[in-house]
C-alpha cells in the first residue's frame, strides 16, 4: 500500500470519548487473547460512525450493549475497524488475538528474552486491540493480566495493584487500576520472571512512595545508581517546580530489546537496559551521567507529558522539548552547570544543526508526515528544549516558574498544543510572544551577522545585527525571529565587564543577564559612555540556537578565553579559534598552529581555579558533523588529515603539561561517582587522547587498556588502540571481546568503537562485524551500535574508495522488514550525501533510488524520499 501523507491542518476533534476501559490479557505461549470492554459516549451527536485503529491482530468478536454486532454495521481492513449506526452512549466489547512472539517491530505487545512487554508510543496500542489510538482520547484503565505463574510470576501494569487471583491449572491473574485518565500511548504491560530492587521515597507532603526497579534475576546489583537517580529526580522536581508524585508506586522495567532509550508510561516506565544498569567495571562515567539524566527525563514526564499531554503528534515537542529542558536543568543542578551546557550545545550543533541543514529539516511543530514515528528527532527534542530555554531567559527563572504553575493550573488532565504552553508562560509574565512563537513553525537555523564600530571621540560603541534564514525551494518566505541574545561588553584594560545603560530593545532578567532582543532583519544598538573599545561577548550561554557570524579579532577571542565572565563563551572563543585553524589546515596542510593560541591553552590548563572537566573541554575540536556544516563541500580524507594535524600540534606544543596532567590524575579515586571525579578522569583521558598522536607515548595507551580497572579508562584505551594499524589494533579487538563476550552492554561499546574508528580498515571491520555471531540484527542496540554509528562516521562511511553505500542500503532493506523504526534511524546515514563530490553523489543517489524502489515501510520511505528531493 502506498504511503499516505497526513497533515496537521486536517486535525479534527474526536466524535467520541471513552469513559472507561477494562482490558483482560490472556497470555499464552503462541498468542495473546485480548478482551476489551469500553464505555463510549458521543461528543458529536450527529456522528454515526466510529473508527478504531487496529493492526497485526485477528478480530474474533464485537458486541455493543451485549449484542453481537451485525455484519452490515461494521467494516474491517488491515488498518482498523469501522463501526456504524451507533447510539449516543454504548458499551463496546471486542475480543481479538495478537502474536507477541512474532512481533519483531517491538511495537505494541511483544515478547523478548522470555519477557512480555509493551511499547505503545506513538501508535503501538493499535497492535494490541482495536481502539481510538490518538493522544487526545484519554480514559481510565482497569487491566487484568493472566499468565502461567511459574514462567511469569511478575505481572505489571499502570497505576495501583487492586487484586490477585489464582486461576487454577498453574495460572494466575493480577489486576491493576490507574486512577488517572491517560491516552493509550501511555499504557504499559509487563509479564516475566524478574528480580526487583526496592526502595521508597517520602514526598514533601509525607506520602510514602514504593520504588521498584524490575530486571532479570542477578542484575539487581547494577540498578543501584538508577534507583539513586530516581530519588534525586523526585526530590528535584518538588524543589524546583513544586511537583509531587501522584501514585503510591513507581516502577521501572529494564529490558535489552527496546527501540528507544526509555518510555514514560504512567507509573510503569520501560527502559532500555543500557540506561539502567551500571557498575564501574562495565559502565563509563558517561553512562552514569546518561542514566541519571534519562531516569530524570522519564520521571519528569509524569507531569509534562502524562498529566498534561499533547493533543496530536504534530505537537510532540509540547512534552518532549519541555521535558528535555527539565532534564537538562536537573543535570546542571546535579553536576556542573557550565559543562552540561557546553555538552548540550556541542550535541545540538552536531545533531540538530546537521538535521536543520539536511534533507529532513522540519519545524519543531511539523505540518505533515508519512509516519508519526519519524517525529522523534533532534529538532523536536533538543531544539524544542532550546526554545523553552529562551523562554526562561526572557522571563527569568522566577517568571518561568510562575508560568509553569499557571500551565499546570489551566491544563492538568488535558491534551493540549504547544501554543497553550507558550501562552501560559507569556500570560503569567504579561508578555506578547506572537513573534517569538515563529520558532515553532519555521524550520532551519537562523544566522546572525555581527558588525561593530567604536568612536573614540564620542565614546560610542555601535553594534549592528542582521538575521538571515535558510530558504528551501517552494518554502514560504521566513519572517524575522525574535532572537534573545545575552551579551556583555568586556574591558580589555581592566579585564572586567563594562556597565551599560538600558535602551530600547535591551532588557535585563532576574538573573541580571542583559538581553538584546533582535526582532527585525537588521537592528542597530548604540552604547554611550564607553571609555575604550570594548570586547563583545554575545550569545552567552548560547541563549539562542543560531549560527553566529562574527569575525572577531584573534586577540579578542584569546582575551575572552582568559577573562570572559561567561564560562560558556570562554569555551566558545576557543572553539572559534580551533575552527579558524581547522579551515586554514584544510586550505594549507602545512599550516602551523598559532603560538599565541597554544599559550592561551596552556594558561587554561594550568588554571587551578577552573574545574578539570571545564579545562578538558578546551582540548577538543568540534565534531566532524558540525565542522562539515561550515564548509561548502566535504572531503573525508582532508577532514581527517586536518583534524590529526591540529591534534598533533596541540600535543606537541603542550606535551609537558599533558603528561603532567595524565600522571597526576591517572588511577585516582577510581570507584568514585562524584561528578568532580568524572571531570578529573575526563581531563586525564583527554590528555591521553592527544598524547596518543605522538609515537613516544603509545605505550601509555596500551598500558591503560591492559591495566584499567574501570570501563571509563578501558574504553578510552581501546578506542585509541583501534585507531592504530596493524598488530596493536588486532590485539585490542580480540582482547576486548575475550574479556567482555558475556556482557551484552559492554559488547555494544565494542561494536560502536569499531564503527566510529578513524582507521582506514573501518569499513572492512564493520562488514565482518555484521556477520559476527554476537551481532543480532533484531536487537536495536546492536544495530545502532554498529550500523547507525557507521553511518554517522562521516570520514569512513563516505570513503570514495569503498562500496559503503551499497552495504548500508542492503542492511536498511533487511532491517526494514524486521523493524521499520530501527531502519529509519539507520537510513539517516544518507542525510549528508549532497555535500560530497559528484562521483560520490552519484553513488549515494543510485542507492537511495534503489532503496525507494525496494518496497519500504512508510517510516523509512519518508526519510529516503526526502533525501532524494
Amino acid at each position: 500500500m502506498k504511503a499516505q501523507k497526513i497533515y496537521l491542518k486536517d486535525y479534527q476533534k474526536p466524535d467520541f470519548e471513552i469513559l472507561s476501559t477494562d482490558l483482560t490479557f490472556d497470555l499464552q505461549e503462541d498468542f495473546c487473547r485480548v478482551l476489551q470492554k469500553s464505555s463510549y459516549s458521543k461528543t458529536n451527536l450527529a456522528a454515526l460512525e466510529l473508527w478504531l485503529d487496529g493492526e497485526e491482530q485477528e478480530l474474533k468478536r464485537v458486541s455493543i450493549n451485549g449484542q453481537e454486532i451485525l455484519p452490515q454495521n461494521y467494516e474491517l481492513n488491515e488498518r482498523g475497524l469501522k463501526l456504524k449506526n451507533l447510539p449516543a452512549q454504548f458499551e463496546l466489547e471486542i475480543e481479538s488475538l495478537c502474536k507477541p512472539q512474532l512481533n519483531t517491530a517491538l511495537e505494541g505487545l511483544y515478547k523478548s528474552s522470555g519477557i512480555f512487554c509493551t511499547q505503545c508510543e506513538a501508535q503501538g496500542f493499535r497492535r494490541i486491540t482495536y481502539f481510538m489510538d490518538r493522544p487526545d482520547v484519554m480514559t481510565k484503565y482497569t487491566v487484568h493480566i493472566q499468565a502461567e505463574k511459574s514462567k511469569y510470576p511478575v505481572l505489571l501494569s499502570n497505576g495501583d495493584r487492586i487484586g490477585t487471583k489464582d486461576l487454577g491449572s498453574g495460572r494466575h491473574q493480577v489486576s491493576w487500576q490507574d486512577p488517572f485518565k491517560k491516552p493509550c500511548y501511555l499504557f504499559a504491560l509487563v509479564a516475566g520472571d524478574l528480580g526487583v530492587l526496592k526502595d521508597k521515597f517520602v514526598t514533601h507532603s509525607g506520602k510514602s512512595v514504593s520504588l521498584e526497579i524490575y530486571s532479570p534475576h542477578g542484575t539487581q546489583d547494577r540498578c543501584g545508581h538508577a534507583m539513586d537517580s530516581l530519588k534525586k529526580s523526585m526530590k528535584w522536581d518538588e524543589d524546583r517546580f513544586g511537583l509531587e508524585y501522584d501514585l503510591s508506586t513507581y516502577m521501572i522495567l529494564a529490558v535489552d530489546d527496546f527501540n528507544m532509550g526509555a518510555m514514560e508510561n504512567k507509573g510503569l516506565n520501560i527502559f532500555n537496559s543500557k540506561l539502567v544498569f551500571a557498575q564501574p567495571e562495565t559502565a563509563t562515567d558517561s553512562d552514569y551521567f546518561n542514566i541519571e539524566s534519562v531516569i530524570g527525563h522519564e520521571y519528569f514526564h509524569n507531569w509534562t507529558g502524562n498529566r498534561i499531554t499533547c493533543r496530536d503528534w504534530f505537537h510532540l515537542s509540547l512534552k518532549e522539548g519541555l521535558t528535555v529542558f527539565r532534564d537538562q536543568e536537573f543535570s546542571m543542578d546535579m553536576s556542573s552547570r557550565e559543562m552540561v551546557r557546553i555538552e548540550n550545545v556541542a550535541d545540538l550543533r552536531a545533531g540538530q544543526f546537521a538535521e536543520d541543514a539536511g534533507p529532513n529539516s522540519h519545524p519543531i511543530r511539523p505540518e505533515s508526515c508519512y509516519a508519526v514515528d519519524n517525529f522523534y528527532t533532534s529538532t523536536i527534542y533538543e531544539k524544542g528544549a532550546e526554545v523553552i530555554r529562551m523562554m526562561q531567559t526572557l522571563v527569568g527563572r522566577p517568571g518561568f516558574r510562575k508560568g509553569m504553575d499557571l500551565y499546570f493550573k489551566r491544563h492538568d488532565g488535558q491534551a493540549v498544543i504547544i501554543e497553550d504552553f507558550a501562552k501560559a508562560i507569556s500570560d503569567a509574565n504579561d508578555q506578547d510572544w506572537t513573534q517569538f512563537k515563529l520558532w515553532y513553525s519555521q524550520a532551519g537555523t537562523p544566522q546572525v551577522s555581527v558588525s561593530e564600530s567604536y568612536h573614540q571621540s564620542s565614546k560610542t560603541y555601535t553594534l549592528r545585527l542582521k538575521q538571515s534564514y535558510p530558504q528551501r525551494p517552494g518554502e514560504e518566505p521566513k519572517k524575522p525571529f525574535h532572537i534573545p541574545l545575552v551579551f556583555g561588553l568586556m574591558s580589555r584594560s581592566q579585564a572586567r565587564e563594562i556597565p551599560t545603560e538600558s535602551q530600547d530593545g535591551i532588557s535585563q532578567n532576574s538573573e541580571n543577564q542583559k538581553i538584546i532582543h533582535l526582532k527585525e532583519e537588521e537592528q542597530i544598538f548604540e552604547f554611550s559612555g564607553i571609555q575604550e573599545k570594548p570586547i563583545l561577548s554575545i550569545n552567552r550561554q548560547f541563549s539562542a540556537p543560531i549560527h553566529l557570524d562574527f569575525d572577531a579579532p584573534r586577540a579578542d577571542l584569546e582575551f575572552l578565553m582568559a577573562h570572559d565572565t561567561d564560562s560558556f563563551n570562554r569555551w566558545e572563543s576557543a572553539q572559534k579559534i580551533l575552527i579558524e585553524e581547522f579551515k586554514e589546515v584544510l586550505k594549507d596542510p602545512g599550516h602551523t598552529l598559532s603560538p599565541s593560541f597554544l599559550t592561551a591553552l596552556r594558561k587554561i590548563l594550568s588554571n587551578q581555579d577552573l574545574n578539570e572537566e571545564f579545562r578538558s573541554s578546551f582540548l577538543h575540536l568540534p565534531d566532524d558533523s558540525y565542522l562539515s556544516q561550515l564548509v561548502d563541500s566535504f572531503d573525508g580524507a582532508q577532514f581527517l588529515a586536518a583534524r590529526i594535524s591540529l591534534e598533533r600540534q596541540i600535543a606537541q606544543g603542550l606535551e609537558t603539561e599533558l603528561l603532567d596532567i595524565y600522571k597526576s590524575l591517572h588511577g585516582q579515586n577510581l570507584q568514585s561517582r562524584d561528578p568532580k571525579d568524572f571531570g578529573r578522569r575526563k581531563l586525564k583521558n583527554s590528555a591521553l587522547s592527544l598524547l596518543a598522536e605522538l609515537p613516544a607515548h603509545q605505550d601509555l595507551v596500551r598500558k591503560q587498556f591492559e591495566q584499567s580497572k574501570i570501563m571509563t579508562d578501558e574504553i578510552c584505551g581501546f578506542a585509541l588502540m583501534i585507531d592504530q594499524t596493524g598488530a596493536e589494533r588486532d590485539f585490542a579487538i580480540a582482547e576486548f571481546h575475550k574479556r567482555w563476550k558475556n556482557e551484552t552492554l559492554v559488547l555494544n561499546k565494542w561494536f560502536a568503537c569499531m564503527a566510529l574508528s578513524r582507521n582506514p580498515e573501518t569499513f572492512q571491520t564493520v562488514v565482518a562485524m555484521s556477520k559476527h555471531p554476537d551481532f543480532q540484527i533484531k536487537n536495536p542496540n546492536r544495530v545502532y551500535s554498529l550500523l547507525r554509528n557507521f553511518g554517522d562516521n562521516l570520514v569512513r562511511f563516505h570513503d570514495p574508495n569503498q562500496d559503503t553505500y551499497r552495504f548500508l542500503a542492503d542492511k536498511i532493506i533487511e532491517i526494514d522488514q524486521i523493524n521499520p523504526q530501527v531502519a529509519t534511524r539507520v537510513a539517516g546515514g544518507f542525510d549528508f550525501w549532497k555535500k560530497l563530490n559528484e562521483s560520490q553523489k552519484q553513488k549515494a543517489h543510485h542507492e537511495l533510488e534503489r532503496l525507494l524502489k525496494s518496497g519500504l515501510s512508510k517510516n523509512t520511505y519518508e526519510i529516503v524520499s526526502k533525501q532524494l528531493q
